[in-house]
């Protein structure tokens, strides 16, 4: 269904309603169930809160073809070409604001989750506290934004990126950046790559309400930093020492070198990454 908008970076929508079946062939009611698929946008985010502010049902999702100004961590731009999987997932957690944190956790799980299944020869690991590795290079990444009403959350959007079949990045991405076809040497149906990460957020998301402590075993299953030396960048400095745990809210405890330990919060801090050797 073809709808008109003012956006000039919205050329068409067509709005799609499925029943996702889950390899069980259990009928899947939540996430996914309503789908806004743009060819190109500024920013499915940017589309999926307004959505979330009319009043847009948990589980709504809003997909582009290509992003023109694709949202990362702290501001900064996201590579957004035809080729990747953009997405922003509505949700109405029952939570208060400081336990937002963990949303983050939960959608590089379910984005690990869903490679490691289409694609179990390849080592998929998750790196505190939103992008999901191959090889130490990023093949996605997650973006929460949260809305609130005093310490409530009304609705948070989960952007998430999904470096499909890109096939070139620029510099300096190309030192940093992977994608499942540069790995795979096959190209991956999206609609197929949707459905399966859909569903293992959608598990993830639930199951998590009724026991926290599964969401940070699956984290903990596919981290790439515990027991590792780093160096976190936060509002407060620069922290190095070795990793020794996540907690519930998805915060990264760490020793440091003084012996004292540490937790950062997803919000508060990122890994520094490792300089390219050219």
């Amino acid at each position: 269904m073809a709808e008109n908008q003012n956006s000039k970076d919205l050329y068409m929508i067509i709005k799609e309603k499925y029943q996702r079946k889950s390899v069980a062939g259990q009928l899947q009611s939540v996430f996914g169930k309503e789908i806004y698929h743009y060819f190109c946008l500024e920013s499915t985010n940017k589309v999926a809160y307004l959505l979330a502010k009319k009043g847009a049902e948990e589980g709504t999702v809003v997909v582009a073809d290509e992003q023109t100004q694709g949202e990362g961590r702290g501001d900064h731009y996201w590579y957004s070409p035809q080729g990747g999987l953009w997405f922003s997932l509505i949700l109405r957690p029952r939570m208060i604001s400081s336990e937002t944190s963990r949303l983050s956790i939960l959608g590089a799980t379910g984005i690990a989750m869903s490679i490691d299944r289409l694609f179990s020869s390849l080592k998929v690991r998750i790196r505190w506290p939103n992008d999901v590795v191959i090889k130490d290079k990023k093949v996605a990444g997650v973006l929460i934004k949260v809305r609130t009403e005093r310490s409530d959350v009304n609705f948070a959007i989960m952007g998430i990126g999904v470096n499909l079949n890109v096939r070139e990045f620029p510099s300096p991405l190309s030192f940093t950046a992977t994608s499942l076809i540069k790995e795979t040497g096959d190209s991956t149906s999206k609609k197929r790559f949707l459905e399966s990460t859909l569903e293992e957020l959608e598990n993830l998301y639930f199951s998590s309400q009724v026991n926290g402590h599964m969401l940070l075993e699956k984290a903990r299953l596919f981290s790439s930093l515990l027991g590792r030396q780093v160096e976190v960048v936060t509002t407060e400095g620069k922290f190095q020492g070795l990793v020794q745990d996540l907690d519930e809210d998805g915060g990264l405890i760490l020793r440091l070198e003084s012996g004292l330990h540490k937790k950062i919060l997803p919000e508060e801090g990122y890994i520094k990454e490792r300089s390219p050797k050219i």
